[in-house]
């Protein structure tokens, strides 16, 4: 008898359980309260406010069980429900702070059900969010937007389509549809580019012939972006950096290519050319940045694909990829791994001609053959412990063994003047390790938040040179030059910063600071077997670098109707310090020490402004004006050597300083797909890598017998370019589609010698590409790209190069409902990809014997075969859930980077 009164207990609360609700304009939130009192068998959690908005009028029937109570109160609002175990988890998808609320009634008052609202941006139509109302005609629709363009279509009712505020909207009456129409076919075509105030946006998911294409070949579907020697450049100002989700990615060049190899565009939503950034993204301007957000689907699970591609050029050339992510609740983690060994070869042929009447012209023929071998592994993670907060990293290790091998004879008119060979082979250490820890606080629903990150970056460098050199003309003087060394380098970075966003009622403003620590080291050091040291001489060198840089940044932030301004000011101090220890080979305690560091300390302020304005629907035009320094790498300022051929060599400065630039463009593009710019660059203590004569043996006949060239960087000077940039996108029909683009400039330098010489350098410069997409199939899973590009003439740096053009043909399949993909490309298949370049107005130095008081100016030709032909064989497989998302959560830093361009 004393179990009884547990047993009716038990029997009324089951009893209440399976009751009958009724809700009747209740909020979404009142609405889980009274479920969740109804049963103790489970928990319901949910953010009160996040549900607030969402209205319920709906009777839940006795005997449903709480779980599917809870899903038809959820309904079609934009909302997930899950349950695990005793606990029932109801999150808003969509957390924008602003929703669209409204009733929609009939003509007779009574609600409209289940009627769909679709929402989209009133600049370029494209889709921003949508719902549908429920049995009440109420919806409710998050969105960032202030004002959309909203469609409301139900059967039965005239479809209302109108422009309006995103807030309460109040009743809205759908009048009767009266006429019916019978075989009606509707087509569009949404909008594939569109722009924002500091950026352009190429919407991967709206362009169909992107299906089946890595990042790498994405690329080249997006305007402004060219590809020139495996680098991403932005209308031409130098190799661009990557963002991946709004996040810097610091992996260095060969990473960064096996990374775009492996990202497929089914993941990626939209890649963003940030030609002059500002505020946050100002950190070390260069050729700008582009950044690759991708996708984020809400589905749980696992994922995780696999793929490998071998190919053929000179020689074979194969890589593979895996990769397994997994979602839950709170909890995201992506494991994958890149390897491939790739070759490369190049022909170079350079003649160097003194501007001399008694000179006779010097040839080299050097044939280079690179292949390198390389290995990345990343572990990233996300977590969310509460709503609001999130907590994350990124554990990456890269390692690169590469070998080099140049084969090189110099000779003039009369014959071979020298032979020489040059081995580069791996030693020690090679490798880098990067850790990066990130806190994301979402402080309100309004959009306020507080970004912390820490990173840390290690890269351990080190390899082998051997050089053999012979002169045969002159036995005597350079007779088997041998020279055998090592080099071991270590570069050390940890970076500390800060981001806020505070959005207002009149401004959104971005603000934050940023400390970076770096310490540069480098020992180059000889053999024991050394018959003669041409370039470094019979000493080891220690070098030490440390730079330290304060930044902080503030950028203000504004949107209306047609028009949106930002504004940004970035300001920067950079400190640096370093040194050079020279020690003899036969004698360790003879010890020299150099300091350099021609600009000890530095302060920059960086400005920039940009304007877009919509001045009707389908149009936009955009003014983006910005300054800002571009630092040297670590490669150029380290006094190290990497040659090319026992006689052409390249080395650092460590006294070379930061670029300034300032840049504007003024752009346009319409829904037609036309996009136009045009732009000035102007740039001063501009960066390049000047060659000169170092030394050569020379009578008063002429020269007869070559010592060698020398690489070095210099800032030499001022730049101007002026330049106009069009791009036009055409459907052809719905299965063939057409792109041209084309860029013409005009580039003017003014040049400093360090010798006080002032020279000058002019030309114009034009490119053209050609490309068609052609779905194969009705079943749009055979899809063939061709393309062309031709450059007619280039001018950057003191180089002018000739015109040449190749073509690019690839073809793709995808079948087993897109998990498996197979691809066939073929890359310049008639060879034409051979460069002919002119390197004008340098001077030579050096050793010159008879005749002491010389400086004549010379020029370099140089006729290169890039050997770019290639046909390779890809497959890709996914396996798991098509929807779980792959964690990208990259460094924040910007410099590490710097580590990683090798000379």
């Amino acid at each position: 008898m004393r179990r009884l009164p547990h047993l009716i207990i038990l029997f009324c609360l089951s009893i209440a359980a399976q009751a009958q609700h009724t809700f009747k304009s209740a909020s979404l939130s009142d609405a889980l309260i009274e479920l969740d009192q109804s049963s103790r068998h489970y928990d319901i959690s949910f953010v009160y406010d996040e549900l607030e908005d969402f209205t319920v009028s709906k009777t839940i029937k006795r005997g449903r069980s709480l779980p599917d109570a809870v899903r038809e109160v959820c309904g079609f609002y934009p909302v997930r429900v899950s349950v695990k175990g005793r606990d029932i988890l109801v999150e808003c998808i969509q957390k924008d702070r602003t929703k669209l609320i409204g009733r929609l009634v009939g003509p007779d008052r009574q609600p409209v059900a289940y009627a769909n609202i679709t929402l989209f941006n009133p600049s370029d139509s494209s889709y921003t969010g949508g719902g549908v109302s429920n049995e009440a005609g109420d919806f409710v629709i998050p969105c960032g937007a202030e004002r959309a363009r909203v469609r409301i279509s139900c059967v039965g009712f005239k479809t209302i389509e109108r422009e309006m505020p995103i807030k309460d909207a109040g009743t809205i009456r759908m009048q009767m549809e009266n006429n019916h129409l019978d075989n009606v076919t509707v087509s569009g075509r949404m909008p594939v580019i569109r722009s924002q105030s500091d950026r352009l946006q190429y919407i991967v998911s709206n362009d169909a012939f992107a299906r089946g294409l890595n990042a790498q070949e994405l690329l080249s579907r997006v305007p402004m972006v060219s590809m020139s020697s495996g680098h991403a450049m932005i209308l031409g100002k130098g190799p661009a950096r990557f963002m991946l989700n709004g996040r810097i990615t610091e992996m260095g060049d060969e990473a960064i290519q096996q990374k775009l190899w492996t990202m497929r565009s089914e993941d990626i939503e939209r890649i963003e050319v940030i030609s002059i950034p500002s505020g946050r993204d100002m950190m070390e301007m260069g050729g700008g940045y582009i950044n690759i957000v991708l996708r984020r689907d809400q589905a749980l699970g696992w994922r995780g694909d696999v793929s490998a591609e071998a190919g053929v050029s000179d020689d074979w050339s194969e890589r593979g990829s895996g990769s397994v992510s997994y979602a839950s609740e709170k909890f995201d983690m992506t494991i994958d791994a890149h390897g491939g060994r790739i070759t490369q070869t190049t022909e170079d042929l350079m003649t160097y001609r003194v501007h001399s009447n008694n000179s006779n012209d010097i040839f080299s023929d050097t044939r280079t053959k690179h292949t390198d071998k390389e290995l990345t592994t990343n572990v990233n993670f996300r977590y969310q412990p509460v709503n609001g907060l999130e907590l994350g990293g990124m554990l990456s290790w890269h390692s690169l063994w590469s070998d080099k091998k140049a084969n090189g004879d110099i000779f003039n008119d009369t014959g071979t003047i020298a032979q020489s060979k040059v081995e580069q082979t791996p030693d020690g250490r090679n490798g880098s390790l990067s850790l990066t820890a990130y806190l994301d606080w979402r402080l309100d629903k309004k959009g306020k938040l507080l970004s912390l990150t820490y990173n840390n970056y290690k890269k351990d460098d080190g390899n082998r040179t051997q050089v053999w050199c012979n002169d045969i003309n002159n036995p005597h003087f350079f007779q088997n030059v041998q020279e055998d060394f090592f080099c071991e380098a270590d570069y050390h970075i940890q970076s500390y910063r800060i981001d806020l966003t505070l959005p207002g009622p009149l401004l959104t403003l971005d603000a934050g600071l940023n400390y970076t620590d770096i310490r540069n080291q480098a020992l180059p050091k000889h053999g024991k077997d050394i018959a003669y040291a041409i370039y470094i001489g019979e000493t080891h060198r220690f070098y030490d670098f440390q730079e330290k840089t304060k930044a902080a940044y503030i950028s203000l932030h504004k949107d209306w109707k047609r028009l949106s301004i930002k504004a940004g000011l970035r300001y920067e101090h950079i400190g640096l310090d370093g040194k050079t220890e020279y020690r003899s080979i036969y004698d360790p305690n003879q010890i020299g020490t150099t300091y350099f560091g021609q600009f000890p300390s530095r302060n920059y302020w960086q400005p920039s402004l940009s304007a877009s304005f919509r001045p009707q629907e389908g149009h936009q035009l955009s003014l983006v004006w910005g300054t800002s320094c571009i630092r040297p790498n670590f490669y150029d300022l380290t006094p190290l050597y990497n040659y090319k051929s026992g006689y052409e060599v390249s080395e650092g400065n460590p006294n070379i300083c930061p670029s300034r630039v300032s840049s504007v463009e003024l752009s346009y593009h319409n829904h037609q797909g036309l996009y136009a710019c045009a732009y000035y660059h102007h740039a001063s203590d501009v960066l390049t890598r000047m060659t000169t004569l170092s030394a050569y043996y020379r009578t008063n006949e002429g020269i007869t017998s070559f010592n060698g060239v020398r690489t070095t960087p210099l800032n030499y000077g001022k730049v101007n370019q002026y330049g106009l940039y069009l791009r036009y996108q055409y459907p052809l029909t719905k299965d063939l589609q057409t792109i041209v683009e084309g860029e013409a400039y005009y580039n003017d330098q003014k040049i400093k010698y360090p010798w006080d010489i002032e020279d000058t350098f002019s030309g114009k410069g034009q490119r053209l590409a050609l490309s068609a997409d052609w779905y194969m199939n009705r079943q749009h899973n055979l899809l063939l790209n061709a393309r062309y590009q031709h450059c007619f003439s280039d001018y950057v740096a003191l180089v002018k190069t000739d015109s040449y053009g190749y073509f690019t043909f690839a073809l793709r399949y995808s079948l087993m409902d897109d998990r498996l993909k197979l691809s066939l490309v073929v890359k310049d298949p008639f060879r034409q990809h051979i460069t002919n370049k002119t390197l004008f107005c340098t001077y030579e130095v050096g050793v010159i014997h008879l005749d002491r008081d010389a400086l004549m100016p010379y020029s370099i030709f140089s006729h290169t075969n890039h050997h770019t032909h290639y046909i390779g064989l890809s497959a890709t497989y996914s396996f798991g859930s098509k929807k779980v998302h792959r964690i990208q959560h990259d460094l924040k830093d910007s410099e590490s980077q710097r580590a990683q361009r090798q000379i």
